[in-house]
């Protein structure tokens, strides 16, 4: 009687430890998923900040002002200055 019930022990030890392993190692694999996932965002990251601050540019910002907007800086004769009534310098 004693030997069955070791038995029995025994074998729902065995299954606890065989379980635990699995979903360990399925853990693992996720793990190992997210920390490639979180490496290529990083890595995205990177490659935005630097076309950020490449369309950041000043020169660059005036050259697409000027080619695709036809912007220009203005002249001295063409800026105004406008004085609001009752404001204070």
């Amino acid at each position: 009687m004693l030997n069955a019930i070791l038995l029995v022990v025994l074998v729902l030890c065995a299954m606890s430890v065989v379980t635990s392993q699995h979903m360990a190692r399925k853990l693992y694999i996720a793990l190992e998923k997210e920390q490639k996932r979180t490496r290529a965002y990083e890595i995205e990251h990177g490659q935005l900040l630097l076309e950020q601050s490449t369309w950041g540019a000043q020169a660059v910002i005036e050259k697409v002002a000027a080619d695709r907007l036809g912007m220009h800086a203005p002249v001295p004769r063409e800026i105004q200055v406008h004085g609001v009534a009752g404001a204070r310098p």
